[in-house]
């Protein structure tokens, strides 16, 4: 599978179609009162913060913001300045999952074919590191209409044919987790939404909303390519 020019689909990359409710969390807020003050509970877009880690994947996970003379394994990075926050759920069917179950569903499709984890990132974050045994198809994939060839694919790898224009045969659908950078990251929901689209089965659907950040602020295993 052919590696995708990243500059095509940067403009769309932190835009998920998925809304948080009609919560206006990037602009004024939610207004809130406690103890007789008024509060606005907004994500606070630091504009220097921004210049220094941008949306560089090399920068975010490898770059160093903290204080000099720290071994690197003590380094921390906590990336607040970019992206737009996913709900806890994409619908009432398919599942949101927390590390142990995607610990647990590693575990299991060692010994199963028909189960699959996606890391669903554009390559550039996925070479920098990824949850290990992840398969990397990157969501703009899922996108018959504009990657038509790499979408035919991702339907190979996912255990689907199809069997006639826009009908597809998911007897053989596997189990899939996807996941991407973290809650402020919607690459993993564009995939999922793409797949619903298609009629693919939602209960064979998981999803780890936390993705990267919240499996390497755990400080849980990672690979890198």
């Amino acid at each position: 599978m052919k590696l995708i020019n990243t500059a095509i689909i940067a403009s769309s990359l932190f835009f998920s179609t998925i809304s948080a409710s009609d919560l206006n969390l990037k602009n004024d807020g939610v207004k809130v009162n406690y103890n007789g003050n008024e509060y606005s509970i907004k994500r606070i877009h630091d504009e220097e913060c921004k210049k220094i880690n941008g949306a560089d994947p090399q920068n975010i996970w490898s770059g160093s913001y903290a204080k000099e003379g720290l071994p690197q394994n003590c380094v921390k990075k906590f990336v607040t300045t970019i992206g737009k926050i996913t709900p806890m759920k994409i619908n009432d069917t398919i599942q949101t999952v927390g590390e142990i179950e995607v610990i647990n569903f590693i575990k299991k499709a060692q010994d199963r074919k028909d189960m699959l984890l996606i890391d669903a990132r554009l390559p550039d974050w996925f070479l920098q590191m990824s949850i290990p045994t992840a398969e990397n198809i990157p969501f703009p994939y899922f996108n018959k209409d504009k990657y038509p060839d790499d979408f035919y694919d991702v339907l190979d790898m996912i255990g689907v044919k199809e069997v006639s224009k826009g009908k597809y045969d998911f007897s053989k659908a596997k189990n899939l987790l996807l996941f991407c950078n973290g809650a402020w990251c919607p690459q993993s929901t564009l995939a999922i939404e793409n797949l619903i689209s298609i009629g693919y089965p939602q209960e064979k659907i998981s999803w780890y909303r936390g993705g990267m950040y919240s499996w390497k602020m755990l400080n849980l295993t990672t690979v890198s390519e």
